[in-house]
């Protein structure tokens, strides 16, 4: 690492300690709540809503423009909110806390801890993301939870640090040295979380709003292996720093089709139920990935100039 980004590194984890810092004094409720107002206040003025004003148009064509802007600002609002709370993720941990974690189907999860078969939950960047490992935690799942590497290592050995502590979960980096993490813990049948909502450009075509997307194949790639179910699941925000987490029935690989049917299957069925959560509450997803090509983005443009 050169020396300037390293002094570019140190200043942007001096910053992020310092933010933690001033919500950490706050109350979770009043750290959510503040940074929600910091979200909604800035975000929406900044660059990068250019590219989340861009995925939401192309995503969801039918929609005007003042509907996108309030998709915008519900987004910086959760976005806001999610950064403040990341000071108070312990919180979510404690069982007198247990309250903000609201768990629909959580039979299904105690049924999974029981069979002792493993599973990979997965889900998307929606609310405050880093929660469904704490509820694994709280139903006892123990395994892992994959991540993408921060571009900052100082930010990411923090966070790394702050979710084992938080989760007790194995942290496991995407690449060959996660994936040999993720086979050991699939062989020990423990239980594995990742969102699978970003632009995997070494993963499999399948449609995302009726778009063509690369997208992640590990999920059903590790289905089809090891036999184990994947689960979804949905973190939503209720009000302010309480949560509703909803499992969905299991996604099961077929044993007897063709591998590399089966892949294509399990993962446009994943994007299915990605999008159809999205839909649904479309101000608390990350709009701001590059899930789309510009190509894409031109046809779709000319497409609805025709219509």
């Amino acid at each position: 690492m050169s020396l300037k980004n390293k002094v570019k590194h140190l200043a942007e984890y001096a910053g992020l300690r310092l933010a933690i810092c001033f919500f950490g004094a706050m109350s979770v409720d009043r750290a959510s709540a503040f940074g929600g107002w910091i979200g909604r206040t800035i975000g929406p003025k900044v660059g990068i809503s250019k590219r989340a004003r861009h995925n939401i148009s192309l995503a969801l064509p039918d929609l005007n423009p003042r509907d996108v802007e309030r998709i915008v600002i519900g987004m910086w609002d959760n976005l806001g909110r999610t950064i403040g709370e990341y000071a108070h993720l312990p919180v979510f941990a404690r069982p007198e806390e247990r309250h903000r974690l609201e768990v629909v189907h959580a039979g299904l999860l105690r049924a999974l801890a029981a069979s002792n078969n493993g599973a990979v939950f997965i889900s998307g960047h929606f609310a405050n993301w880093e929660l469904l490992p704490v509820v694994m935690h709280f139903e006892h799942l123990s395994g892992g939870e994959v991540y993408r590497h921060a571009n900052n290592p100082y930010v990411n050995d923090w966070l790394i640090r702050l979710r084992q502590t938080v989760t007790h979960a194995e942290q496991i980096p995407k690449g060959p040295l996660g994936a040999r993490t993720i086979i050991r813990l699939m062989k020990e049948n423990k239980f594995i979380a990742m969102l699978t909502d970003q632009k995997m450009n070494d993963g499999v075509e399948a449609r995302f709003f009726g778009l063509r997307a690369m997208s992640p194949s590990a999920p059903a790639g590790l289905a089809i292996r090891y036999n184990t179910p994947i689960v979804p699941a949905f973190i939503e925000r209720l009000e302010g720093a309480h949560f509703r987490v909803t499992v969905y029935d299991p996604i099961v690989a077929r044993q007897d089709a063709e591998p590399g049917a089966e892949l294509l299957r399990i993962t446009q069925e994943i994007n299915d139920f990605l999008e159809a959560r999205i839909r649904e509450r479309p101000e608390q997803w990350l709009w701001l990935h590059d899930r789309w090509s510009d190509k894409q983005w031109t046809q779709r443009k000319k497409l609805a100039q025709r219509g």
